[in-house]
């Protein structure tokens, strides 16, 4: 759904979060999810990853999307898996598609596939998923805090 900017209504439902180290730095890394809604129901679910203290030019965060309807009437078959790497290099902060197969969200039984970075660059499925990138990074106040 769009407003009449052409701009997509998403509001994030931040929900639960958890904590670990870091395997390769030892640094406390912390996991946030939610689900994304739009004027018409719950669009997806996310989960963010990244290490606390330290840039994300060493340390990316992940983004998975669980991108399709949920609730009543949904299942596992409707939706698909998204992820994005957020990250920082000499050119600035930059966010890409990864393969999705390969992130913890892909054994979750959440959602029937999950998208390699072929499946999405370029397609309608990127537009979505960078909007929801959008949404989450810019409205729970848990990401990187």
């Amino acid at each position: 759904m769009q407003d009449a900017d052409g701009k997509t209504e998403y509001e994030v439902e931040p929900l639960g979060q958890s904590s670990g180290d870091c395997s390769c730095c030892g640094k406390e890394t912390r996991l946030a999810w939610g689900f994304v809604h739009s004027p018409a129901g719950t669009v997806a679910s996310y989960y963010v990853h990244w290490t606390t203290g330290v840039g994300l030019d060493s340390h990316p965060a992940n983004y998975d999307f669980i991108i399709g309807p949920w609730g009543e009437g949904a299942s596992p078959a409707d939706r698909v898996i998204v992820s994005l790497m957020h990250f920082e290099n000499e050119d600035g902060p930059g966010v890409m598609v990864i393969d999705a197969g390969s992130r913890p969200s892909a054994k979750s039984g959440l959602a029937a596939s999950a998208f390699d970075r072929e499946n999405v660059v370029g397609t309608e499925m990127a537009a979505i998923a960078f909007a929801i990138f959008d949404a989450v990074y810019l409205q729970d106040p848990r990401i990187y805090g």
